[in-house]
């Protein structure tokens, strides 16, 4: 299970040094609910999404997670979900950030996983990716270095990115890896000799519709 918003307030107001950085997975999307796998696909959110993102800020709000600035993917579904939470906590516009773009997924991208099992049989259940689809290491560096970024601030940020990207992340840190349901994610921060941090699951909406079958 992930943490409640009180245990990520808790973390992040007790950082010491660097402050730490909570990245959530975006809300319900239109193909979400569809169950295809996206990608770089620029798909809009629903309004069960839409409600994710304000019930998201409330949590946080009541909680009191000190959180002053917002990040976001500069995919529609991202950043909705970015800017509803900004909106409703009063912080501003959200600043967009390539690097926090879902993994692309080449040929996969639009596919239900029944549709990609079909064309590529046990490549799912084996995690074979096909050619076009965005290695790892290159999803890694790219959202790694905008989460360092933004550690390096010394704002309390949140990043509303993607289940693939913090999924990748988590794996190639050798890290518990499981699905995401919509507005979960992670805190990370840098230790002190400028590591970066991977910390446990944290749920910012309780009881979501299972949307996992885009994860990468």
């Amino acid at each position: 299970m992930g943490d409640s918003p009180n245990d990520v307030g808790n973390r992040l107001t007790d950082a010491a040094g660097t402050a730490r950085v909570l990245m959530v997975r975006h809300g319900e999307s239109e193909w979400n609910v569809l169950g295809k796998w996206q990608g770089r696909a620029d798909i809009a959110l629903t309004e069960a999404g839409r409600q994710q993102a304000r019930s998201a800020a409330a949590h946080l709000r009541a909680a009191a997670v000190p959180v002053n600035r917002v990040l976001a993917s500069t995919l529609r579904r991202a950043h909705e979900t970015a800017e509803i939470i900004a909106e409703q906590l009063g912080l501003g516009v959200v600043m967009s950030d390539e690097r926090l773009v879902e993994t692309d997924v080449g040929p996969w991208e639009g596919l239900r996983a029944d549709e990609i099992e079909a064309a590529w049989p046990r490549y799912l259940r084996d995690r074979k990716t096909p050619p076009g689809f965005e290695p790892p290491d290159r999803v890694f560096a790219r959202a790694t270095q905008a989460i360092r970024d933004a550690a390096r601030s010394g704002d309390h940020t949140l990043i509303v990115s993607h289940s693939g990207v913090i999924r990748t992340i988590r794996r190639v840190m050798a890290l518990h890896d499981r699905r995401l349901h919509n507005l979960e994610g992670c805190t990370f921060s840098l230790d002190e000799s400028g590591e970066l941090r991977a910390h446990d699951f944290v749920a910012l909406v309780a009881n979501a519709r299972d949307t996992t079958n885009d994860s990468v």
